[in-house]
């Protein structure tokens, strides 16, 4: 075999390896959503379900407890899981993210979705997902320059750091960044597919999707977008204020890590006596809320999204860490749903001006709201969904430089 052979060969060994492990890689992360949803099930209607107790009880049973062993795990093992903005600065400061740590995230996240927290699963998935294709791509950097490597080392997934501190970054593995975005695109659409045969396979009840609804488009709507737009943007910003004031009143509290996480989960149990949409993500709530939300008070859907709002940050704070998109996506529903019942205008699309005005200030990226949330709300109101989620950021602007000159 020449040498130009050898090399082709060990380029189709890297296309192959990556291939299989990216397939595996979205079966893993598509697992791991259903191992979140079969975990809640169980803990809270199969395991507690026999307890002699009355419903309303059920919640101390099971988030004090658990808020117990959260508060160990912490101060065992640290803050986790890492949270999404946390694993993007960890990639833009270092190039990559530590998947040593992946165990901790795995842990602590399922854990606290399982006890009940406001909180979402897209923080433990993406450092999950994000720490696996780290560790593919120092895998592949691995056999590129390795001179012995065979196909009985495929299941060894041992990486040592100091041949890694030895080797060439990744992108050194391909001629230009045209290929290498070009690979890593083919590899993300065989983790999807990986993924989708995991969902197809065991199907979880799921809202995303491409929906349909007849929309009575009038004129005489456009004279409330800007209410709603500001109803919506103020939730939005009410939202970060709670998020800051949160995290510093946090540290404030020096006690242990234990009593502040067993003290969330007596709280929450609390919290549920008013509402129990005070437990959970609410990814799995928001089509039957929106279908009940019109015959609830506007004042009730109001408290109902404060008390989302504060027990997403306040548990995120003080332990009970996760996701806040699907929370605060719920909270803002219940906002435009409550605004909806004073005004002439169709619920669903006050509601869609509302939340996407909202999350657009939450998450500071329009255009990633507006994929978000077409995926979530009718796909006619894709328009009115992206304009609200521009115009919303263009007043977070305005805003920010309009307190910049005061200050």
């Amino acid at each position: 075999m020449t040498v130009s052979e050898k090399i082709l060969m060990k380029k189709l060994n890297i296309f192959y390896y990556a291939t299989i492990w990216s397939f595996i890689i979205g079966i893993c992360c598509a697992t791991y959503l259903n191992l979140i949803n079969f975990i809640i099930n169980f803990v809270w209607h199969v395991l507690f379900d026999k307890l002699p107790v009355p419903s309303q009880a059920l919640p101390f049973f099971i988030c004090i407890p658990f808020g117990f062993i959260i508060g160990i795990l912490i101060k065992r093992l640290g803050s986790y899981p890492l949270t999404i903005e946390e694993v993007l600065m960890s990639v833009k400061q270092e190039g990559k993210i530590n998947y040593h740590n992946w165990w901790k995230s795995l842990t602590l996240g399922l854990i606290s979705l399982a006890a009940g927290g406001s909180i979402g699963p897209e923080a433990s998935t993406t450092v999950l997902g994000s720490g696996m294709v780290n560790w593919l791509g120092d895998r592949l950097r691995l056999i590129a320059y390795s001179s012995d490597w065979k196909w009985n080392h495929f299941w060894d997934t041992i990486v040592s750091k100091k041949q890694l501190k030895k080797l060439p970054k990744f992108s050194s593995l391909f001629k230009s960044k045209l290929y290498q975005k070009v690979f890593c695109l083919i590899m993300v659409m065989i983790g999807v597919v990986g993924a989708a045969i995991v969902f197809k396979l065991f199907p979880e009840e799921g809202l995303f999707g491409i929906h349909h609804r007849h929309i009575l488009w009038q004129w005489r709507y456009s004279m409330y977008v800007i209410i709603l737009l500001i109803v919506g943007w103020s939730f939005g910003m009410f939202f970060l204020w709670s998020e800051k004031w949160s995290d510093y009143f946090a540290k404030k509290i020096t006690i242990s890590p234990i009593i502040k996480a067993t003290i969330w989960g007596i709280v929450l149990a609390l919290l549920t006596l008013i509402t129990s949409y005070a437990l959970y993500s609410g990814e799995f709530q928001i089509v039957p809320f929106v279908h009940q939300a019109l015959q609830i008070s506007p004042l009730f859907l109001l408290v109902i999204a404060v008390i989302k709002t504060l027990s997403t940050n306040i548990g995120f704070s003080l332990g009970w860490r996760g996701g806040k998109i699907f929370p605060s996506i719920f909270a803002s529903v219940a906002v435009g749903a409550a605004i909806a019942q004073f005004l002439p205008i169709m619920p669903v699309m006050c509601v869609a001006i509302t939340v996407s005005a909202s999350i657009a200030v939450i998450l500071g990226k329009p255009l990633l709201t507006a994929i978000l949330l077409i995926l979530l709300l009718p796909i006619e109101l894709a328009p009115v969904i992206l304009v609200s989620a521009y115009l919303s950021a263009c007043l977070t602007k305005v805003s920010y430089s309009f307190r910049q000159k005061n200050n």
